[in-house]
């Protein structure tokens, strides 16, 4: 995984409103301006704002996603960098209705982006965080972000339920 993109990918997601900081010319050069004084190159914070482009709907109404009854079979390179654990997560969120078809690849596909090369394998960690930024920057997914949130801080030890 390309941790320099994904440490980006975090500050911005713990500090910023994604789609402001992609919408606004204005908001985003503040946001760059944070992220140079925070220590992060250039070169990182345009791969970031690329990464985080690519989850805009301009960007993704050109993908048709799949029919809900289909089933999901990875290609070789998604099989080396999305363990069975991974999968299997990905998986259960479909079953819970937090990721829908047409999310789940945008998932894959982000995952996919940060992958180095095809044989760099993801962790459950980085897989997680990569489902809030998608939802969270992703239009009409307010309740199932509110759902993945949830359901994260339910499988946080000693969590209060």
């Amino acid at each position: 995984m390309n941790e320099n993109l994904l440490d980006v990918l975090l500050y911005l997601f713990e500090n910023f409103a994604l789609t402001a900081a992609l919408n606004s010319s204005d908001v985003a050069d503040n946001v760059r301006d944070d992220l140079d004084d925070a220590g992060f190159f250039p070169d990182e914070i345009d791969d970031a704002f690329e990464w985080l482009r690519a989850t805009q709907p301009e960007q993704t109404a050109a993908i048709t996603p799949p029919a809900a009854d289909t089933i999901r079979l990875y290609a070789g390179a998604e099989l080396h960098v999305l363990d069975a654990e991974c999968r299997g997560y990905i998986a259960r969120l479909e079953r819970a209705g937090v990721l829908n078809a047409g999310t789940r690849e945008l998932v894959i596909d982000r995952m996919m982006a940060l992958a180095e090369d095809e044989l760099a394998g993801a962790e459950l960690e980085q897989l997680k965080w990569v489902i809030m930024m998608v939802l969270s920057s992703t239009d009409g997914e307010d309740d199932a972000y509110a759902r993945m949130e949830a359901l994260l801080h339910a499988e946080t030890p000693g969590a209060s339920h």
